[in-house]
């Protein structure tokens, strides 16, 4: 079937080529403004406690958490002088008359605990009656209704700047790792084809499938949610999926010609060996990523949307795209041909290539070489036993932006948790929150929290006013229009409302810690009594719930990667024992990848190299991304080599030649398609935010591993361990799979191929 759609690119490759030109002009008009309709959240579960919880609060009590914090700082004044105060209150005079959305100002002449301990440091907590990233589309129009201080420095943080902040930053991350990718991938193509035609060819396809690919997350963003992250992956993805493919296709293209075949027979042949590998390898990509369609989160159906769709236009990319501009260029390809300064005397015959002595020395002693490579990954991974989860905040930004500054402001002056509560969702089933009953079981409720040696501080409408009693606040509440303090009032008006309120507890512990994991647990068992409900949410019941809700879902994730990836593999090699290795390797590869995951970030070692600051924590999705990206990325290697020694093998029926020969046709083609994929990753790596940093990271030592120690090393072994094993399938079983084999067989083996097999 490839030999044959090989031949139809080639009879009509003008026409092919004319349609992707239109396609590539009509994607150029928006592939710039991608980043407009993309979210920066998308990192909750709206089936969870916590995000239920989130709403309840949104809908009965219009709170949001995501709030703006307004933080001024000066060198001479402090906050309870008069200038100071009036600065800052002159800096917000406009905020409610210009700023189109309702807003709440809590300063801190009200509220104390917004100064620091040397009195230089206050902040102004701004709620306002919006979801986080509508507030931060909205954020210019907020700064530009603020003032200037004349003697104080003043910053906006908080979780709309945040937002903002990412969306900045992401373009800037953006533009710097193609600025950086796509020299160094043309400067490595030239290495290895020795001719700038062929060098420019895989840059050239992969840069106009990339950018049909941004002018589709344009138009995608704007019928679905998709986060702003996917664009990070899916350039990435793009980059590297697009050279790598073309790079494998021009390559066998040129030993085609080399052999002697016309322009015609040589595509169609390419289209049949290496086209064929790459539309499998494509589909193994694309069921990695289908697995992140089982989870709830936004992020991550947005990465699997974003990585579908960069497979499919990669994948047709390389075999419609780049064989018809082979079939017009011909043997031009080897044009502009630049000194090889590595090669040195003849070449030498593929059964005394160093990749072929490699696979043989390493089948000389296969069991010691499985042994210690197999104790080395293992090695490699063992950090990943360490991993601690956090959801991701203003410490993934660079210290350049203002978010990050209030960010770590907060952390010196403040306790952070003042602004990462843990909020508790309190509902009746019937009557007011307020009635005696309700206030009488919420008072000892709150208390007994107070009481937790945990907890810093409770705010309720229970424990407002330390000096009242139980019985004060049910006789107070009992008529609330009647109340004369005013911020009794206010507060009460504001954090409830009908059958519900808001209990803030402050942990005395960093939000990830232990001690409040522990806390939100003991809230969570508890119960308020008198029939009343609670729900928790919050900074740590967020971790919590959504990093339950990822790995509950992931063996599932996991079990259905590795069945699909099987079952093509076997259609695609005929044989059961193959595909399991292949598997065992790359999950291998991905350990090591997760331990660097670790060591890097979390531990913060080689963070000075890296230009970050140790995160002490793992985004949670971050790992289930990278299995599911990586299991199909570096199957691709295991793909194209074990192809080439199949090849082999149904010409000659010898196991161990045929694994040297497939490791000698495939090693430098492979081993530069995978330094491509590496120095591409690493040019993310670039990257200000420090979750992309971390992927790109993980990307390249995850291709790295593959391409080196696992396929060098571990392949050779195995397959020399298994002997005529790797290509068992029970008879019962050839006789129903499709014919989706190689197709190989149409094609007689050369004399050195014949003579090598006689050795």
């Amino acid at each position: 079937m490839f030999y044959r759609f090989g031949k139809f690119i080639f009879r009509h490759r003008w026409w092919v080529i004319g349609f992707w030109l239109i396609i590539v002009a009509f994607s150029a008009v928006f592939a710039s403004r991608v980043i407009e309709p993309l979210k920066v959240g998308g990192f909750s579960d709206p089936a969870t406690e916590s995000a239920k919880a989130a709403q309840v609060l949104a809908d009965k009590l219009n709170y949001s958490a995501s709030s703006i914090v307004l933080m001024y700082q000066s060198d001479t004044l402090t906050a309870n002088d008069p200038e100071f105060i009036a600065q800052v209150q002159a800096s917000v005079s406009e905020l409610k008359t210009k700023f189109k959305l309702p807003l709440n100002i809590i300063d801190f002449v009200t509220n104390p605990r917004q100064v620091s301990k040397n009195g230089k440091t206050a902040y102004l907590f701004i709620q306002i009656e919006a979801d986080g990233e509508a507030v931060a589309k909205m954020l210019p129009e907020f700064k530009a209704a603020l003032k200037q201080p004349q003697n104080l420095k003043m910053l906006v943080g908080g979780g709309p700047a945040f937002y903002a902040d990412v969306e900045k930053v992401s373009q800037s991350d953006l533009y710097r790792a193609e600025v950086v990718a796509i020299p160094i991938a043309v400067i490595a193509l030239l290495l290895v084809f020795g001719s700038v035609v062929a060098a420019l060819l895989p840059v050239m396809v992969g840069g106009m499938g990339v950018l049909v690919i941004l002018a589709s997350l344009f138009g995608l963003g704007h019928v679905m949610d998709l986060s702003i992250f996917t664009l990070n992956l899916a350039t990435l993805l793009g980059l590297g999926l697009g050279l790598d493919y073309a790079l494998f296709l021009t390559s066998r293209f040129r030993e085609e010609l080399a052999r002697g075949r016309n322009k015609e027979e040589a595509v169609a042949i390419t289209l049949a060996t290496a086209g064929q590998a790459v539309v499998f390898s494509g589909l193994t990509v694309l069921i990695g990523l289908c697995a992140l369609f089982l989870f709830r989160i936004n992020l991550l159906v947005s990465v699997a949307v974003g990585g579908i769709l960069v497979v499919f236009i990669s994948v047709l990319a390389a075999i419609t795209l780049l064989p018809a501009i082979l079939g017009v260029i011909g043997d031009k390809v080897n044009a502009l041909s630049i000194k090889r300064l590595w090669r040195k005397g003849p070449a030498k015959a593929e059964h005394e290539g160093f990749w072929a002595r490699l696979s043989h020395l390493v089948m000389r002693r296969p069991v010691l070489v499985f042994s210690v490579t197999l104790a080395v990954l293992l090695l490699l991974g063992a950090p990943f036993l360490n991993i601690r989860f956090n959801s991701p905040d203003a410490s993934v930004l660079p210290n350049t932006v203002d978010s990050r500054k209030v960010y770590d402001i907060f952390k010196q002056e403040f306790n952070e948790n003042d602004i990462n509560p843990i909020l508790i969702a309190v509902q009746t089933p019937n009557g007011s929150i307020l009635s005696p009953e309700n206030i009488y079981y919420l008072y000892d409720f709150a208390n007994a929290i107070k009481q937790d040696p945990r907890v810093v501080r409770v705010d309720s409408i229970v424990t407002v006013e330390p000096r009242l009693n139980k019985v004060q606040y049910q006789i107070i509440y009992a008529n609330r229009d009647a109340i004369r303090d005013t911020f009794l009032r206010d507060y009460v008006t504001q954090y409830a409302k009908d059958n519900t309120t808001l209990i803030s507890v402050v942990s005395k512990y960093p939000s990830n810690s232990l001690e409040t994991k522990a806390l939100l647990d003991k809230i969570r068992n508890s119960q308020p009594g008198n029939g009343m409900i609670l729900q928790v949410t919050g900074a740590t019941a967020g971790v919590e719930d959504i990093v339950n809700s990822l790995y509950s879902s992931f063996p599932m994730a996991a079990l259905f990667v590795v069945v699909a990836t099987y079952l093509v593999l076997v259609i695609l090699f005929r044989s059961v024992i193959l595909p399991l290795k292949a598997i065992a390797m790359n999950a291998l590869s991905i350990v090591a990848s997760y331990g660097a995951l670790v060591f890097v970030f979390q531990e913060g070692n080689f963070s000075n190299l890296l230009n970050f600051e140790a995160l002490n924590f793992i985004e949670p999705t971050l790992p289930i991304i990278m299995f599911c990206v990586l299991f199909g990325l570096s199957m691709d290697y295991e793909v194209f080599l074990l192809s080439r020694i199949k090849e082999n093998y149904l010409h000659t029926g010898d196991n161990a030649n045929s694994v040297a020969i497939g490791m000698q046709r495939s090693g430098k083609i492979i081993t530069s398609a995978a330094l491509i994929v590496v120095l591409v990753s690493l040019s993310f790596v670039t990257a200000d935010i420090v979750l992309v940093k971390a992927l790109g990271l993980g990307v390249a030592v995850a291709v790295g591993v593959d391409a080196t120690i696992v396929r060098a090393l571990l392949v050779p072994a195995t397959m020399r361990l298994l002997g005529h094993w790797n290509w068992y399938a029970p008879q019962w079983l050839l006789k129903i799979l499709p014919k989706a084999s190689l197709e190989t067989e149409n094609f007689q083996p050369n004399q050195e191929e014949k003579e090598i097999a006689k050795v």
